[in-house]
């Protein structure tokens, strides 16, 4: 039976791609379905584009799942990761200037 995992500020492409190629290294994972949602269409698209690639070119029985809806990725997951990037790149900023 697959896990659903959650993966909230998904529309990271390094990150969230990468998080879910290690979560699919594990083979009895490679079911799972992942459900990814963020604030960001534009990189939620992206990200999902990229990762289905992914999926089916190393042929996986993995799924995705895209939403803007929290409520509705967070459903019935099993587990749920959170990857948000708090205050967007202003932290970043702040911390260059120091370096």
């Amino acid at each position: 039976m697959p896990i659903k995992v959650a993966v909230i500020g998904a529309g990271s492409i390094g990150f969230t791609r990468r998080l879910m190629r290690d979560i699919l290294t594990v083979s009895e994972l490679a079911d799972t379905i992942f459900a990814f949602t963020d604030i960001s269409q534009q990189n939620l698209d992206m990200v999902t584009q990229l990762c289905r690639r992914d999926i089916e070119h190393n042929q996986l029985p993995a799924t995705i799942e895209a939403t803007l809806d929290r409520t509705r990725a967070l459903a019935d997951a099993d587990y749920i990761l959170c990857t948000i990037r708090q205050g967007g790149w202003m932290p970043f900023r702040w911390i260059s200037t120091y370096l």
